[in-house]
């Protein structure tokens, strides 16, 4: 049974009791990403939005709610589709916004050499778009070299003679002898599956030019030390993998990126267990997406704060440092990136005491939050601060709708971002 959702909703009484929906439901992604999940970003501490208590499926009085969180899920025969609030089943199979929001913030586009209309292979891309990022991640630590068993013979002796191999090979004696060896080596079952998982994407997809020079030469890297690649051996190197996945925490890039290729590799399209009780997917942080989305646009304008980086934070006392990252920052403005049903209604209390705490260590003007709508919202004045000051807003950035194609869909999309430079401009300039 296959369902379909979309995040920041309330799950129909019929659907709540779906399996996959029982076992995951009040779990948070610091458990989750114990199992056999793979989740993006690759870490929670990626992001302050992809926090430990972030759920897929969330309890409360109206009953069970989706959150941030798109993905598949599957257990068995049971499949579970979380899509963005803004997928329009009637256009393309894909969901066009998580399509384009990564295509910009992973400075990637992914283009199928097959096109299918089914909607399992749409979610796929989001495999072939993750890549490039976690190769270049991996390959950040180094080429991955592990001790792998050699066979030789010849008369330099080094290891361990192998008798049975020796008989086999070397009578009548003629000076060579038969031995095994462990040796430190790039052609590794890890690389293998890397290099057989990209002459798979090859085949299927295109990455165009907006891929970087840096994954190309990464590419170039992983072929170069691969020369045993063959194949006719995919399935071996696949099964191998499955069952020695990579331990040593050093390489927690490498596992991670060995998880994915599984997954690509495998053809489930949505999970690599070997049991076909136990849960398994991909999950996506869209509110995590849609700052480092808005980090694209805004960022020659607006100073972006990264707390993974520890890059451009301010600074809460005089006397002590006590870095804060607000998600953007002029001097007179302050502005947080929410993935959150804003149109209509104020700002929560959560986010009005955080923005407001900005603006004051900021000596700021104006503070507010930008977030997603189906609806031409534009920017809109909440209330001027009492005390020291300082104006509140929102602004909506409207999400096409009712759109076929994604050559139609990234120009509204562009249409949007200028809409929102201009708000933005005319706030900035008051």
């Amino acid at each position: 049974m296959m369902i379909q959702l979309t995040d920041n909703s309330r799950i129909i009484d019929e659907y709540t009791n779906n399996p996959i929906i029982q076992e995951l439901v009040d779990r948070d992604l610091k458990n989750l990403s114990k199992d056999n999940f793979i989740i993006f970003p690759q870490t929670i501490d990626d992001s302050a939005d992809l926090e430990k208590e972030t759920y897929l499926f969330r309890t409360s009085n109206q009953g069970i709610f989706t959150g941030n969180l798109i993905g598949v899920l599957k257990k068995g025969h049971n499949e579970i589709k979380i899509n963005s609030r803004f997928y329009d089943s009637k256009g393309e199979c894909d969901d066009l916004f998580i399509r384009y929001l990564l295509q910009k913030v992973l400075n990637v586009n992914v283009v199928r050499d097959k096109i299918e209309s089914n909607n399992d292979l749409a979610y796929y891309d989001l495999l072939a778009f993750l890549f490039p990022l976690y190769l270049n991640e991996a390959l950040q630590k180094g080429v991955y070299k592990e001790y792998i068993p050699v066979l030789y013979n010849d008369a330099n002796v080094k290891g361990t003679i192998s008798l049975a191999r020796h008989i086999r090979a070397n009578l009548p004696f003629m000076g060579k002898i038969a031995y095994d060896v462990r040796e430190f080596s790039y052609d590794n079952k890890l690389l293998q599956l890397i290099r057989h998982t990209i002459e798979k994407l090859q085949f299927t997809y295109k990455f165009d030019e907006l891929s970087t020079s840096v994954y190309r030469e990464n590419i170039r890297e992983i072929v170069n030390s691969t020369p045993s690649y063959s194949i006719a051996e995919r399935y071996k190197i696949l099964e191998t993998n499955i069952l020695n996945p990579v331990k040593h925490g050093y390489y927690e890039e490498y596992y991670q990126l060995q998880r994915l290729c599984i997954q690509i590799l495998s053809e489930d399209k949505v999970g690599f267990g070997v049991d076909d009780d136990e849960v398994h997917g991909i999950i996506i942080d869209v509110a995590w997406l849609w700052e480092k989305y808005l980090a694209t646009i805004l960022t020659p304008i607006y100073t972006h704060a990264d707390n993974k980086t520890g890059k451009n934070p301010i600074n809460f006392y005089t006397d002590k440092f006590n870095p804060r990252y607000p998600d953007f920052y002029s001097a007179d403005t302050i502005l947080d990136a929410k993935y959150k049903r804003l149109e209509d209604g104020g700002i929560s209390r959560e986010d009005l005491y955080q923005i407001t705490s900005y603006l004051h260590v900021r000596k700021a003007t104006s503070a507010g939050l930008v977030f997603p709508s189906k609806k031409d919202f534009g920017y809109q004045k909440v209330g001027e601060l009492a005390g020291y000051g300082g104006e509140i807003f929102k602004v909506g950035f409207k999400i096409p709708q009712m759109i076929r194609k994604y050559s139609d869909f990234t120009r509204e999309m562009k249409a949007s971002e200028n809409a929102l430079l201009s708000d933005l401009a005319r706030e900035t300039s008051k």
